[in-house]
C-alpha cells in the first residue's frame, strides 16, 4: 500500500492517522471542494508528515475528475453524512481505488447518543418520554432529506456492497466516558434551540411551537432534576469503520 486518496481530507487529520498505520505510504492526496482545507491539509501534512509526498485536489467528492484505479487506498471520515447522495460518493471512491486495494469508509450513528438523556428523563411519564422522542425522529428526518444522514454509519455495508466492493467487514469504536451526574451539561441542546436556524428546521420539520416548548421545558428538567439512582453517566458516541476489497 504506497497510495491514499482522503476524500473530505478537511485538516488531514484522519489520512495522517492513516499514514502512521499504512507504513508503506509514499503519496496522499487530499481531495476537498473548500480551497481553505486544501491549504490547510497542505499545511499539516508538511508540518507532520514531510516523508509523504502529498497533494491537495480542490473538487467535490460526487465527481472528482482523478484518473480511475489509481489509489491503494481510499477513504473517507464523516463525508458522506453530509451528502444527500452518498451512493455516488462511494461509487466515485470505488472508481479510482486500484484492484486489490480498499475503501475505508468511517461514519456515525449520532442517534444513539440521544438515548442516554432519554435515560434522564427519568421523571416523565411514558406519553412524555414517547413526545420527546417522537420530536428528534421527525428532526431526524427532516435533516436526512436536506442535509444527509445521521446515522449513515448503519448503512456502510450496504453502500459499500452497492458500490461492486467485495469482503466489506466493519467495525464499530469503544469509546466510552464517564460524567459524575451533577456535571452533565445540556448547554449545547438548549444553545442549539435558541438559534434561529435550529428552530426553522424545526419547525419546517413540522414540529410545533408547542412542542418546541415542550422539549425545552424538558431539558431544563433534565439539567435541574438529576436521576437520584444514578451517580455517573455513560457516554458511549458510535462510530462504525467499513472496508471493502476492490477486485
Amino acid at each position: 500500500m504506497t497510495s491514499l486518496c482522503d476524500f473530505g481530507v478537511g485538516e488531514g487529520h484522519w489520512s495522517l492517522g492513516l499514514a502512521n498505520a499504512f507504513r508503506t505510504l509514499k503519496e496522499v492526496t487530499g481531495v476537498d471542494r473548500e480551497p481553505e482545507w486544501c491549504q490547510r491539509s497542505t499545511k499539516k501534512y508538511a508540518e507532520l508528515a514531510p516523508h509523504v509526498l502529498y497533494r491537495a485536489v480542490e473538487a467535490d467528492a460526487h465527481a472528482t475528475s482523478l484518473p480511475s484505479a489509481s489509489f491503494d487506498v481510499v477513504t473517507a471520515q464523516t463525508l458522506l453524512m453530509h451528502s444527500l447522495s452518498p451512493d455516488v460518493i462511494v461509487a466515485e471512491m470505488r472508481r479510482v481505488a486500484k484492484p486489490g486495494g480498499i475503501v475505508i469508509c468511517v461514519e456515525p450513528v449520532n442517534h444513539l447518543g440521544w438515548v442516554q438523556t432519554l435515560e434522564l428523563t427519568h421523571y416523565a411519564s411514558p406519553s412524555e418520554r414517547a413526545l420527546f422522542c417522537s420530536i428528534w425522529l421527525r428532526f431526524l428526518a427532516s435533516i436526512k432529506t436536506h442535509r444527509g444522514d445521521q446515522d449513515i454509519g448503519l448503512r456502510l455495508p450496504t453502500l459499500l456492497s452497492r458500490a461492486g466492493l467485495k469482503n466489506v467487514r466493519a467495525w464499530s469504536n469503544d469509546r466510552v466516558t464517564i460524567e459524575p451526574v451533577g456535571e452533565f451539561s445540556l448547554e449545547f441542546m438548549e444553545h442549539e434551540l435558541s438559534r434561529g436556524k435550529t428552530r426553522a428546521e424545526l419547525i419546517g420539520a413540522g414540529i410545533s411551537e408547542d412542542e418546541l416548548g415542550f422539549v425545552g421545558a424538558i431539558i431544563s428538567r433534565v439539567r435541574d432534576e438529576k436521576p437520584p439512582e444514578l451517580d455517573y453517566v455513560l457516554s458511549a458516541p458510535i462510530t462504525i469503520i467499513c472496508v471493502g476489497s476492490v477486485f
